[in-house]
């Protein structure tokens, strides 16, 4: 491989910040200086030139590997080579604590290339893992960090990528001996532009089980409502001790929702999934309680009616090849379809499963 102008730009970037040893697998014997005019390298273009020799930069063969594995070959191999790299660069090279930090004092600027990467690869495989079925909970240790007088914090964006685990004594390792934990909701997770995905098959610290979650972007196109409900997350202080601050971070659009959905759940008895009721809530209803007690009314009726419901079962499997994994919902979502004709029932049922996604798992209910 000779030329790659993505690769090249991000490798020329990694040599200007003074990580060319992040482009070795093993120790070189060869001065860094003789590497660089090996390669090519030339401080005042971007890389075109760069010479992408993988007997000198054998991280090409890592990134080979990695691009034939076979969770990448089940997704229909998405990334290309320099996204790939660009998640291994922050996961599994010393670069990361430069970039990281760099990152959180806004000098996006020094790594314009691997930031952008980064994202563009969490983006992809964001669209490509089913999200709407993890229930799972994540958690981020930072070390020597404590917000102090704040209760809670709404609004809130990523100003970096923030790496996860499901497993609490991995975040517990990286708070060290005093610090802070977030506590990620699964309805983190769940959020669509919320960007965020498993990269434990890139990682070379497969134990950690990491979730990666991108900066947030600023999208100008949205009012800002609109653009605090679906990027931004709301925190809250969930404990503390002498050593250790948690503080809980949860999908803004599920606390804006949540209170409301129990409110409608409890007048049917909590007999309703909550996911459901978000959905006629939110997509059927555009919020107004009344005309969604009314809807649900309509649907429950409905149900029991012309053996409906096994009517559904029959067809469920369609439901479920398109990532559709609420009856509940689906069958809400064929009711849907019989009373407001412009789109299919499984449309309807990937709209809101897929695109607008569902923030409730089974434990809400006991909230």
């Amino acid at each position: 491989m000779t030329r790659n102008n993505h690769l090249q730009k991000l490798f020329h970037e990694m040599i200007k910040n003074d990580y060319l040893c992040d482009l070795f697998t093993t120790r070189p014997l060869t001065s860094h200086k003789k590497i660089k005019e090996q390669i090519n390298y030339n401080k005042k273009n971007e890389g075109d030139e760069l010479i992408l020799n993988d007997k000198i930069l054998t991280i090409l063969n890592e990134l080979k590997i990695l691009y034939h594995d076979d969770i990448h070959k089940q997704m229909g191999y998405p990334l290309q080579l320099h996204q790939i790299c660009a998640i291994l660069l922050y996961c599994g090279k010393s670069c990361n604590a430069t970039f990281s930090y760099d990152q959180i004092q806004f000098r996006h600027h020094n790594w314009p290339y691997l930031d952008w990467h980064l994202g563009e690869a969490i983006n992809i495989l964001h669209k490509h893992e089913r999200r709407e079925e993890s229930e799972t909970e994540l958690y981020c240790g930072l070390k020597n960090v404590r917000l102090e007088n704040i209760k809670e914090i709404k609004s809130g964006f990523f100003i970096s990528h923030v790496s996860t685990s499901d497993d609490i004594e991995v975040a517990q390792v990286y708070r060290s001996h005093q610090g802070c934990i977030l506590h990620f909701h699964t309805s983190m997770s769940r959020a669509l532009q919320i960007k965020n995905c498993d990269v434990s098959w890139i990682s070379p610290f497969k134990h950690e089980r990491e979730i990666l979650f991108a900066r947030s972007y600023i999208c100008h196109s949205k009012d800002e409502k609109i653009h605090k409900e679906q990027y931004a997350w709301n925190a809250k202080v969930e404990g503390e001790d002498k050593y250790t601050q948690t503080i809980l971070l949860t999908w803004a659009k599920y606390d804006q929702c949540i209170q409301r959905t129990m409110q409608i759940s409890a007048m049917w008895n909590h007999s309703i999934d909550f996911n459901l009721i978000y959905v006629a809530l939110t997509y059927a209803c555009k919020e107004n309680i009344n005309e969604t007690l009314g809807l649900l009314f309509k649907f429950e009726q409905w149900k029991f009616r012309n053996n409906n419901e096994q009517k559904y079962k029959k067809r469920m499997n369609e439901f479920l090849e398109g990532r559709c994994c609420n009856h509940d919902v689906n069958l809400f979502c064929v009711f849907l379809s019989k009373i407001c004709k412009p789109r299919t029932a499984i449309e309807n049922a990937k709209i809101n499963t897929i695109h607008n996604r569902f923030p409730f798992v089974a434990k809400d209910k006991k909230h």
